[in-house]
């Protein structure tokens, strides 16, 4: 069942968002399963199995939008940590990074995620919750069924866990600030803090890292490398070259804004990252913004349209 509201949408503190204006937004539901086998049985047995879980997703549409003739482009926008979907507290998720591209004629799409919290670290269960809202939308709207990727800090991760998951439906992606290492990694002596490592007590919803642990389903509450493949972006489709240097094949082109006073994500990071896969010869590009803490600007949402209407 779907809910269209005309709403002004909130933050996670229950602000008004500065970025957008009222527009209808449609909410629904999904069902994906939850369960992932991570391989740590020998039974001869099924080991799969379906364990259902509901999502709440939001689609919104531009006024150019029509149900027939020609197809409105769809952006797979994700949000970041402590923004979510909800339909009764009027939020949007990772929308609101998008909300100057909706006004120039794309649609966009979120989901809550698998926690009620919506903070899944782009995990195997919000991928595939996101992949059952797009079949979704893409059934009963007239929408591309190629899409672009966008996402904020965490949702960064998504978005470039989601490019690496289906690169089948996906033409281009635009991240900002991206949490890009799970674990935490040198850059040039630099330590870029993952967030396997970030401790701190984060209101009722525990660690970081005891996310990353319930999330991606390590077996205790030690790192475990094994269950971070494919959801650990600056390791997915790489490996290290004859110089001893990593090397990532991304699915599409990728641009990155990042501000160099961002205190919570490493901007170096990005750097890094950008380089591994410029030595594969795909490509990417990187801005840097000077002075530019962790949060989102007019210049990275204006070449955030720019850059996806290459691709349209």
């Amino acid at each position: 069942m779907e809910i269209r509201k005309t709403i002004r949408p909130v933050s996670h503190m229950g602000t008004p968002l500065g970025t957008d204006t009222e527009r209808e937004y449609i909410y629904f539901t999904v069902e994906y399963n939850h369960y992932r086998d991570v391989s740590d049985s020998h039974e001869n047995a099924v080991r799969d199995r379906e364990e259902m879980q509901t999502c709440e997703c939001v689609l919104a549409l531009p006024d150019s939008y029509t149900d027939d003739g020609e197809e409105t482009p769809l952006i797979m926008a994700f949000h970041g940590s402590g923004a979510r979907v909800s339909e009764k507290e009027n939020m949007i998720g990772g929308i609101s990074f998008v909300t100057q591209c909706v006004n120039a004629g794309y649609a966009a799409l979120d989901v809550n995620g698998s926690e009620l919290h919506g903070r899944t670290i782009g995990c195997f269960e919000h991928l595939m919750a996101a992949y059952k809202a797009y079949r979704y939308a893409v059934k009963h709207y007239n929408l591309s069924q190629n899409v672009l990727v966008a996402g904020g800090s965490m949702g960064g991760q998504t978005a470039m866990n989601f490019i690496h998951m289906f690169p089948n439906i996906v033409i281009a992606a635009g991240v900002f600030f991206p949490q890009l290492n799970i674990d935490t990694v040198e850059v040039d002596g630099h330590c870029c803090l993952g967030v396997w490592d970030k401790t701190f007590v984060q209101g009722n919803d525990g660690t970081p890292r005891g996310r990353v642990a319930l999330l991606h389903r390590f077996p205790t509450d030690e790192w475990c490398a094994q269950n971070t493949i494919g959801f650990n972006p600056h390791r997915i489709r790489s490996f290290v070259d004859g110089n001893g240097e990593r090397v990532i094949i991304p699915p599409c082109p990728i641009k990155i804004w990042h501000g160099t006073a961002d205190e919570k994500i490493d901007y170096q990071m990005s750097e890094e990252y950008v380089r591994m896969v410029r030595r594969s010869g795909c490509y990417i590009e990187l801005h840097l913004m000077d002075g530019v803490g962790h949060k989102t600007t007019p210049v990275m949402r204006e070449e955030l349209l720019m850059w996806f209407n290459r691709f349209k």
